[in-house]
């Protein structure tokens, strides 16, 4: 019994790591990762519960419901539509994000563009922050930050911190600057 307990332990504790190291999942080449070195290349999802029927990310997906396909860029993950026009782009913080950490570790983010480099919205993507913190964070409206902004303005904009969850919002706003800097 005692080697059963020691070997959930050890997985319990090895799993959660080897996820962070894929930004949350292991995204087995997923389209909303394109940008994420370790998919680059690969097209398919391999986590089915990450993405939709058409393949595009779920945070894709809700900031552009209307979207079909996703098409990897230097910079950034072209949106379209079904007609191949563009809805908006996706900005993956990570790898740009990697080392920069909240209370329970990195705070990877997805930022959403209009076609005219508008921010849409910021989608926190899988961490491992305490619950407790996140919910702080999003009931304070730390994502909704910079929604509407030019990118010029977006990168000067430094929202206050989240009191009580000062470790975790402060990962968020620097995981955003990564994310857009050079855009």
């Amino acid at each position: 019994m005692k080697k059963y307990f020691l070997i959930a332990m050890l997985a319990a504790a090895i799993v959660p790591a080897m996820a962070q190291n894929q930004g949350g999942h292991n995204c087995n080449g997923c389209p909303h990762h394109q940008q994420h070195s370790a998919c680059s290349g690969q097209q398919g999802c391999g986590q089915k519960q990450n993405c939709n029927a058409d393949g595009i990310a779920l945070e894709v997906a809700a900031m552009f419901p209307t979207a079909k396909s996703v098409k990897k860029e230097s910079k950034w993950a072209v949106v379209m539509d079904a007609k191949k026009n563009v809805l908006g782009y996706a900005v993956y913080s990570y790898p740009k994000s990697k080392g920069i950490k909240g209370y329970g570790g990195e705070t990877p983010l997805m930022v959403a563009l209009s076609p005219r480099e508008r921010v849409v919205g910021v989608v926190l993507l899988d961490n491992n922050e305490t619950p407790a913190y996140m919910k702080k964070v999003a009931q304070s409206g730390l994502l909704k930050s910079w929604d509407g902004m030019r990118l010029r303005r977006a990168r000067r904009n430094q929202p206050d911190a989240v009191s009580g969850a000062t470790l975790s919002s402060n990962s968020i706003i620097r995981s955003f600057q990564a994310a857009i800097k050079g855009l």
